[in-house]
């Protein structure tokens, strides 16, 4: 098991609108997903989220809500219907691919959302939910949805570096965070929220979350854990290497990754951020020892410290060699 220690900010105002939203995704934000992304609040050039925060970008419109990497797409992980309504249009058959360069870019032109589910609920207002994996939507166009019901599963067609579910919400055509619904009401203020009490118990704001953090047998790439590439496990034998891997980290930030063998430090690795980072990934390990690593518990412990303070600290599940 891993330990945990991590800044939260939980808004506590209740929504005073008569529409409300539940959890749209059968998965626990914060062990198994993550929000990614909010809606950008800043109407010029600079980024802002309901928190103040920069979990977002220019001119985003919704809520990103992630899987840790395409292997987890693999598992059907089921969008759900966030409030009753009628579905007014459907798109399947996008692939499944990352879009990781203007050529990638260009070929989804037009098609941004991907497999795609957009719904309306009376009264002006419209959800819509991007990204979906091909061929998993399950609903049609002039159908009826309730509560809970399960549209299609977590993917990336569209214009996605992630595999994730964009949730927009709109009213009368005008772009609405559910975190925070009033247009007027500045970040970081309290303010009416679109989310059930359920739904908004399960999406406090995390200023900066760790994906993955472990020991492995091999060096580590960034696009090894995008792709959820099975890790060499650690040997006697082979080197080893601690790794961190985290969201939403600020400039500033100092993050000091160990291996550590009981108290004694083997090899480290501290940074300190330069600029805001949506994902970053860290490694700190050694190559093998003449005959093998001693005998010990092994494990990899990060910190990351924000303006003095720490944001993140965690320890992984220590690996004995007998």
């Amino acid at each position: 098991m891993l330990t945990r220690a991590f800044s939260v900010l939980v808004l506590t105002a209740g929504p005073t609108f008569a529409f409300e939203l539940d959890l749209p995704v059968a998965c626990t934000p914060g062990t198994d997903c993550f929000i990614q992304q909010y809606v950008d609040r800043d109407a010029g050039p600079d980024l802002r989220d309901y928190a103040c925060g920069a979990e977002t970008y220019d001119g985003h419109d919704g809520t990103d809500i992630r899987l840790r990497s395409i292997a987890d797409v693999a598992k059907g992980v089921a969008v759900l219907a966030a409030a009753p309504g009628t579905v007014v249009g459907v798109r399947d058959g996008e692939p499944d691919r990352l879009v990781r360069s203007d050529e990638d870019r260009a070929a989804v032109a037009d098609r941004e959302c991907g497999n795609g589910i957009r719904i309306e609920h009376g009264d002006g207002w419209v959800t819509q939910y991007c990204h979906l994996r091909k061929g998993s939507v399950t609903v049609k166009k002039g159908g009826a949805v309730k509560t809970g019901d399960r549209l299609g599963e977590i993917g990336y067609s569209g214009d996605a570096a992630f595999p994730h579910v964009h949730l927009a919400v709109s009213k009368d055509g005008k772009t609405i965070d559910p975190f925070l619904a009033e247009t007027n009401v500045a970040c970081g203020e309290d303010g009416p929220m679109l989310w059930s009490g359920e739904a908004k118990a399960a999406l406090p704001y995390r200023a900066g979350q760790l994906l993955d953090l472990g020991l492995a047998g091999q060096v580590i790439e960034l696009a090894a854990l995008e792709t959820g590439e099975k890790l060499a496990p650690p040997a006697r034998d082979a080197p080893l290497v601690a790794y961190m891997w985290a969201i939403n980290l600020r400039g500033g930030d100092v993050i000091e990754l160990k291996l550590k063998r009981g108290d004694e430090v083997v090899a480290d690795n501290t940074v300190t951020l330069d600029r805001n980072k949506a994902q970053y990934m860290l490694f700190a390990g050694k190559k093998t020892p003449q005959g093998g690593w001693p005998k010990g518990s092994y494990s990899g412990t990060v910190t990351v410290t924000r303006d003095g303070k720490p944001a993140i600290s965690e320890t992984t599940k220590p690996l004995v060699f007998d």
